[in-house]
């Protein structure tokens, strides 16, 4: 049974979002009065001219919502407009250094002294943007029906400022389920596949469409002939593929062109070909994470690269929560990591849903007894038969094995499928036949790991990080009790994985 979560309230930090409303025109205003200062201002401007209309527009919108906001979330916000007070202060306060005592703006100033904090402060801005579009997707769940109607008007103005209006809403009416609010369908005819790429150790390729001169990612859902409940998987397919064809722009999710069904002679289902489109702006050679670490391990790159990679993974893992779906097979080969033009690594994409399932629907606790798939799985989740029902904070533990090898650099599984040499403790461990003896002793091991190497590779507040994803289902963990993570919505844990996320600075860089 679940656990029925706090019933929706009204947003306490209404004055709040209006403060910032006012301080954010007042930094437009204040930057469009001094553009003749230097030439590297009117730059400056455009930015900040952006990022405020996406700001404020989103911000405009929840405040018409406030009524129906989960309580959860309504912290979340709360906390969110805080820091971009805070951000909106100083970003006005720097800019007004540019003026002497007489209120003249000097340009030396600018060149020499400001330009970097001026750039920071926007910098800022621009991140606070990107947190908050994650958010601002958590309103398309389901049973707010406030929100729905105001995502409706939004919608028929037809704003240009922020397609995650119209994104928001289309998701919204796929995760409710109601047939006339639907985008058309998702299911395709089958794809002629020309030129098919496996990429690495993944499971998935890469495709060419003659139709439409593009390549696509295409992976395959097999359903299990004795699954027995044919007709919720078909909804649960068609729900992951409607919200994934609206995420074009969310982080660590790539958009989903449609599903060819392929069926039985009886019409049940035999498999899902899932078609995923290439990310706009990087290269259309991906590899899985997992190929990566064994080119790269000691390819120099900027530390900030890998920090963007944990953070791109972070975000797929929340956006699929949000969604009200566990993704159950979360390790670095259904990572896809994109080509990024002039950088060293690239961008990663959450793929793998073979065994994906709503939050609330069936888990059948299938195993298996592969050593390099339980190594990314709690200990519960191991061997062919699992202790415990798969929920979401099971796909956090996943993320954190993942977090921590990328900390590290190194794979922890060889090319041949045997431990990789950061790991050269887990063999004997591997050696026990007691299954969750093992477990638990691999999961301790992994743990220390993260005390012992990240701090001096990444720092403390991203080995944090690591070690609360590690711990996410102690008894004492800071992400909280089991129960807070079975509300009816399916939200808290990303709710409370993303304030927990809010901390993350990884060497200095703000989330």
């Amino acid at each position: 049974m679940k656990a029925s979560g706090p019933a929706p309230g009204a947003l306490p930090s209404l004055t709040v979002a209006n403060s910032c409303l006012q301080a954010g025109q007042n930094l437009c205003e204040r930057y469009r009065n001094i553009r003749g200062v230097h030439k590297d201002i009117e730059d400056l401007n455009i930015r900040v001219e952006n990022v405020w209309i996406h700001i404020a527009y989103q911000l405009a919108r929840v405040q018409s919502s406030s009524e129906a906001v989960h309580d959860v979330l309504r912290d979340h916000i709360t906390d969110l407009l805080n820091n971009l007070q805070l951000h909106l202060h100083s970003a006005y306060k720097n800019l007004e250094k540019l003026a002497d005592p007489k209120g003249r703006m000097k340009a030396i100033k600018f060149i020499f002294f400001l330009r970097g904090s001026l750039e920071k402060d926007i910098s800022a801005l621009e991140k606070w943007r990107d947190m908050f579009s994650t958010t601002f997707f958590m309103l398309s769940l389901p049973k707010n029906p406030t929100l729905d109607r105001v995502l409706s008007m939004e919608v028929k103005k037809g704003q240009p400022s922020d397609n995650a209006v119209n994104a928001a809403k289309v998701i919204h009416d796929v995760l409710a389920e109601e047939p006339m609010k639907r985008a058309s369908p998702v299911w395709l005819d089958p794809v002629m596949m020309n030129f098919p790429n496996p990429i690495g150790y993944s499971g998935a390729q890469v495709i060419f469409d003659n139709a439409s001169n593009r390549r696509y990612v295409i992976e395959t859902i097999a359903v299990d002939s004795g699954s027995g409940n044919y007709s919720q998987v078909d909804r649960d397919v068609e729900k992951l593929a409607g919200g994934l064809r609206e995420s074009r722009g969310i982080p660590g999710v790539l958009a989903c062109k449609g599903v060819v069904r392929s069926q039985r002679m009886n019409g049940a289902p035999e498999k899902f070909e899932v078609i995923l489109e290439m990310p706009h702006g990087l290269g259309d050679t991906p590899d899985c994470l997992r190929s990566v670490l064994h080119r790269s391990t000691h390819e120099r790159h900027p530390l900030e690269e890998r920090f963007l990679l944990a953070r791109q993974i972070t975000k797929g893992v929340v956006f699929v929560h949000n969604l009200s779906f566990v993704h159950k097979n979360i390790r670095p080969e259904t990572i896809l990591v994109f080509p990024n033009p002039g950088k060293v690594l690239g961008i990663p994409f959450l793929v793998g849903f073979q065994m994906f399932r709503a939050a609330d629907g069936v888990t059948y606790r299938a195993g298996d007894e592969s050593w390099s798939k339980n190594l990314y799985r709690h200990p519960t989740r191991q061997g062919n038969y699992p202790d415990n029902v798969y929920r979401m904070k099971h796909d956090i533990y996943s993320l954190g094995v993942i977090l921590l090898e990328i900390g590290m650099w190194t794979p922890f599984v060889g090319e041949a499928g045997e431990p990789g040499a950061a790991l050269s403790q887990v063999v004997p461990i591997l050696q026990d036949s007691n299954q969750k003896k093992k477990a638990t002793r691999i999961k301790e091991l992994l743990v220390d790991m993260a005390h012992d190497h990240l701090p001096p590779e990444v720092g403390t507040k991203y080995t944090d990080v690591v070690v609360s994803c590690l711990s996410c289902l102690d008894r004492d963990s800071e992400l909280g009790s089991g129960s807070e993570f079975l509300d009816d919505d399916g939200i808290l844990a990303s709710l409370r994985y993303i304030r927990r996320k809010r901390s993350w600075s990884f060497g200095g860089m703000e989330e």
